[in-house]
Parts: C-alpha cells; sequence; structure tokens
C-alpha cells in the first residue's frame, strides 16, 4: 500500500501574519506570552488539505498564535531562522495541527488514521507549504525530515489521552 502524500493546500483567504508587539502597558505573563509566541494570525481561514487517500477542511481562527519555525540558531545562517517568511505560513499550519491534534484526529478525521499517521502527515503537509512559499526542494526535504525526526524522538507529546 502507498504512503499518504500531500495533494493541495487551500487557504480561503491569504493568512496575514503579524508580529506581535510588546507594548509598556503588558503585564509579564503577557510580556513572556509575546516573547514565547511572537506570530498572531490576524484573520481567519479555511484550510482544505487534498491527499492521495483523503481530503478534510478545518478553520484556523484569528488571534492563533504561534512560535514560528523551531530551528536552532546554529543552523539559521544555512537554513534561515524561525521568522523567515518562507516558514511563517508553514510553521502556522504545522503548530495548529499540533496543538490540536487530538480535535484534528477525532472530529475533523473521525479517527481515519492513526497517531503515527497523522504525525507523519504534519510532516508532510509543512514540507508542502514551505515549497509552495519559495523553499527549494532539497532544504524542503532536509527540514521536514528534522521536524519528522523531532517529532518521532518526542514521543510523550504524541500519547493519544
Amino acid at each position: 500500500m502507498k504512503k499518504e502524500q500531500v495533494k493541495d493546500i487551500e487557504f480561503s483567504t491569504v493568512p496575514d501574519v503579524r508580529i506581535r508587539v510588546i507594548l509598556k502597558t503588558d503585564i509579564k505573563e503577557v510580556i513572556e506570552n509575546k516573547k514565547k509566541y511572537p506570530f498572531e494570525l490576524n484573520n481567519s481561514t479555511d484550510v482544505k488539505i487534498s491527499t492521495t487517500k483523503r481530503t478534510f477542511s478545518f478553520t484556523i481562527f484569528s488571534g492563533y498564535t504561534w512560535n514560528g519555525a523551531d530551528i536552532p540558531r546554529l543552523f539559521w545562517r544555512i537554513i534561515g531562522s524561525r521568522c523567515d517568511n518562507d516558514f511563517l505560513i508553514a510553521s502556522m499550519l504545522h503548530d495548529y495541527l499540533l496543538e490540536f491534534k487530538y480535535y484534528m484526529l477525532e472530529e475533523v478525521l473521525k479517527h481515519q488514521m492513526s497517531v503515527k499517521e497523522y504525525r507523519r502527515l504534519t510532516s508532510l503537509i509543512f514540507r508542502h507549504v514551505i515549497k509552495e512559499q519559495g523553499t527549494n526542494v532539497v532544504k524542503a526535504n532536509i527540514m521536514s525530515w528534522c521536524v519528522d525526526v523531532f517529532q518521532m524522538l518526542n514521543k510523550r507529546s504524541w500519547k493519544c489521552q
């Protein structure tokens, strides 16, 4: 049986990514949150993902925050930084899929795939989007592989509740 591949990803509107600015009036907790999650989606967007096995849709709502691409500083000169424009939309979608994995598996995908298959699919989705945003194929494959390996090693976050 062939492994699932991503065919297409459509956004109903172009995601409007904003940098969260730290204000003088922000309390300590808000400042820490803005530092940890410096990016915010300023508009809601419906996402439709088509693969070789399924099509599914969901909405990422305005106000969603994330930390950008988790690229170790050591590799920024080679790969790019976490705030590189080529990675912002891909990191937003990937982080959303991870943060809401139980909702996605249970409500959106209706238990049609295993946690292991979903983990792999999130890496493929990340690769697809960064390639669409202009990252060359070699770099996109390396980044996707690194994301997938990191997720495999972080097994505790993939245990089902």
